[in-house]
């Protein structure tokens, strides 16, 4: 998985478009995707950044 990058991505914000939230853990691996407005409104304020950081579980290393 390298070169991935990590974190949340919100798209599809324009008027007639379905917003999209995209959340990547490249530690653990842990991804979501969200879509909706209300949907992708309480997840970002819900800050899953945080939120994920309490309970994130890191892979082992690989070489």
């Amino acid at each position: 998985m390298n070169g991935w990058i990590g974190g949340l991505q919100v798209r599809g914000l324009d008027r007639g478009q379905t917003p999209t939230a995209d959340f990547l853990c490249t530690a653990c691996g842990t991804y979501r995707r969200i879509t909706g407005r209300a949907a992708v409104g309480d997840f970002v304020r819900a800050n899953p950044m945080a939120e994920h950081r309490v309970v994130c579980r890191p892979l082992p290393k690989t070489t």
